[in-house]
């Protein structure tokens, strides 16, 4: 008897080992082993397709953006420009020009750029800015970011190789090599803006960064990029064709060594670097277990990006740990899924969705900051505070066209005692628009930049005021 439950017991693992068994040998029409076959496939499919989303989506994500932004997928889009050059946002930002930016700054230029260092280094020219801040954020397919700029190389001016994995040559005299992991990479870059009346000496140093490969630069002024090709856009992220251009992307780069048993999974279930995935020959039960993959993973990334982090200081959340991800995939993910982020010691962003009341913080209130001479931010460059729309997290627009204030907004006054108060509100302020920052009628979120930001912000000793109700 005991030896027959004992077989009852097994009977499951039996049944699933034997199936497993002829899961890669076709089997005769109404084999009672289908069933079982097919629902492994699936299951099989669904678990290392979650682990796949989550794994690969920075190498996904970026290169549908460098897809989308090289080649002409729409009409008037917002960013366009061949590979191993820079697209320029010749304007400040503002709410109607945003251009796809998610929560983008007010106090600098942009310049972006998408770079393929598979045929040798590309070189990128900085020119001489006297001091004012800049910086280039090299982000690699793993989104891994090294900063050239103010902090690290200077404002002199200066020539950057992007290098990639397994070069080998000699670059010209004077060229700084900047290695990058991956094949491809992503600039970038901000330049500081000191008012309207700065504009044009800014506008004119953006102008003088550009790009191109070793090969033509050696060749001083023969680059001609390629126009830009028509294509459809890309957009992968909710279908199998994720896995598609994981895949392609994993057999042309090189993953960390010790991420071999990784990639063997994801050979087994079709993406991974030594096999060719082909979305459109899956199977049935492949493509559901792929489809509840990237279901799942999406969850846990939207999961994952609303998690509360540990370093609140009276209510702002300072985001500190947004680099060198190592093995920590769903971070490396998260981060990617909200934008892409500099190493915090170029710039940290502190942030704030709600009152010191635990509220929604909404135009139907007033807010007020009171800084104490200790809490301006010690910025080595400089900071300034933002209000966002909640629902699309961009500027909001206002009567005074102010959509960042800090320690560069004309007419700020501080007080007798060295220091500062902040109004936050819809309507402008009785004692004037100086020390205002405007905001919508709807809910709203803070996030004051600290650009250089000094050790005080990394060992805690650091906090912004509380958030105040207007008395």
């Amino acid at each position: 008897m005991r030896q027959i439950q004992r077989l009852v017991q097994l009977l499951p693992l039996l049944l699933v080992m034997a199936s497993s068994a002829y899961a890669a040998t076709p089997l005769p029409p109404g084999d009672v082993r289908v069933t079982n076959v097919e629902l492994i496939r699936e299951q099989q499919a669904e678990h290392i397709g979650t682990l796949g989303y989550i794994w690969g989506f920075p190498m996904v994500d970026m290169s549908t953006q460098m897809f989308n932004e090289t080649h002409r997928v729409a009409p008037a889009q917002p960013v366009l420009a061949p590979v191993n050059t820079f697209h320029r946002r010749e304007f400040l930002v503002t709410p109607s020009s945003s251009e796809g930016l998610r929560a983008p700054n007010n106090d600098t230029l942009y310049l972006s750029g998408w770079f393929d260092l598979s045929q040798g280094p590309v070189i990128v020219h900085a020119p001489d800015t006297a001091g004012r801040y800049y910086t280039l954020a090299v982000t690699d397919f793993f989104n891994e970011v090294t900063h050239l700029g103010r902090r690290t190389t200077g404002t002199a001016a200066r020539d950057f190789a992007l290098v990639g994995p397994g070069w080998k040559g000699t670059l010209p005299t004077g060229v700084m090599a900047v290695p990058v992991k991956t094949k491809q990479a992503w600039i970038l870059g901000r330049l500081l803006v000191d008012g309207e009346a700065d504009f044009p000496v800014a506008l004119g140093l953006l102008r003088e960064f550009r790009a191109a490969p070793l090969s033509a630069w050696e060749k001083a002024g023969t680059f001609t990029p390629p126009e830009p090709a028509a294509a459809p856009r890309l957009e992968p992220r909710e279908s199998p064709e994720f896995f598609a251009v994981l895949n392609a992307w994993l057999r042309e780069n090189a993953t960390p060594a010790d991420e071999g048993a990784l990639m063997a999974l994801f050979d087994r279930a079709g993406f991974g670097p030594g096999v060719q995935f082909d979305a459109a020959a899956l199977d049935p039960a492949t493509r559901r277990g792929l489809e509840k993959g990237i279901s799942n993973a999406r969850a846990m990334l939207r999961a994952a990006g609303n998690v509360p982090l540990p370093d609140v200081r009276n209510g702002w959340i300072f985001p500190l740990g947004l680099a060198d991800y190592g093995h920590d995939y769903l971070s490396r993910a998260a981060v990617a899924a909200g934008g892409y982020a500099n190493r915090p010691e170029e710039s940290t962003y502190a942030a704030r969705t709600v009152d010191d009341a635990g509220q929604p913080m909404t135009g139907a209130r007033a807010y007020h900051l009171h800084f104490l001479p200790e809490q301006i931010p010690p910025a080595g460059a400089f900071w300034s505070l933002s209000a966002y729309d909640a629902l699309t997290r961009n500027l909001i627009e206002n009567l005074i066209r102010r959509y960042s204030i800090g320690d560069r907004t004309r007419g700020l006054r501080k007080n007798a005692d060295g220091s500062l108060d902040i109004h936050i509100s819809r309507e402008r302020p009785a004692g004037g628009a100086s020390n205002w920052l405007p905001v919508g009628a709807g809910p709203f979120y803070l996030v004051v930049r600290i650009y250089e930001p000094g050790p005080a912000v990394f060992d805690g000793s650091y906090a912004l005021p509380p958030l105040r109700p207007e008395p």
